[in-house]
């Protein structure tokens, strides 16, 4: 298989991996807190799934990107 699909199938991997990591911690944020009230004045709850894991993961994502994901030729060179 050429280089090319090989990055590519790597980069979809992370990035499936990435998604289905982020539902799984949303689901725990969102349902095992109790609704006491946070330091934001938000239910427990709530801050860990809709502020701590959406930041924890963009920067995930950041991560993945700088590390993983690579800059690639997408055009075939036997093209001509």
């Amino acid at each position: 298989m050429e280089q090319r699909f090989v990055q590519a199938h790597r980069e979809a991997r992370w990035a499936l991996g990435l998604t289905l990591l982020y539902l799984l911690a949303w689901s725990l944020a969102a349902y095992l807190p109790d609704s006491a009230t946070g330091i934001t004045g938000l239910p427990h709850w709530f801050e860990m799934a809709c502020l701590l894991v959406p930041l924890l993961f963009i920067g995930l994502c950041w991560l993945m990107v700088r590390g993983v994901f690579r800059d690639i030729p997408l055009e075939d060179s036997d093209a001509n």
